[in-house]
């Protein structure tokens, strides 16, 4: 298990490092803000639908749509 844990953790830094820290201001804020406008369009789809009664009617788009919220808040967290 440590050894799992130990990986989870050298991955997410690894990911980090490449990918946000070294990115400037600007672009993290460009990012994260084309992330939100994204999941807002995503959660628009997933709601339109044969299904009336339901309000989700897709939950692969459902989720998706808040992995990539996620995604946009963390850009901006770290801006």
């Amino acid at each position: 298990m440590n050894l799992l844990c130990g990986a989870f953790k050298d991955f997410f830094v690894n990911l980090y490092y490449t990918y946000v820290k070294n990115l400037p201001d600007t672009t993290k804020t460009t990012i994260g803000i084309v992330c939100i406008v994204a999941s807002m369009l995503i959660f628009v789809l997933c709601t339109k639908g044969h299904d009336k009664a339901n309000m989700v009617n897709s939950w692969f788009l459902f989720w998706v749509s808040i992995i990539v919220f996620f995604v946009g808040v963390f850009y901006l967290t770290f801006a």
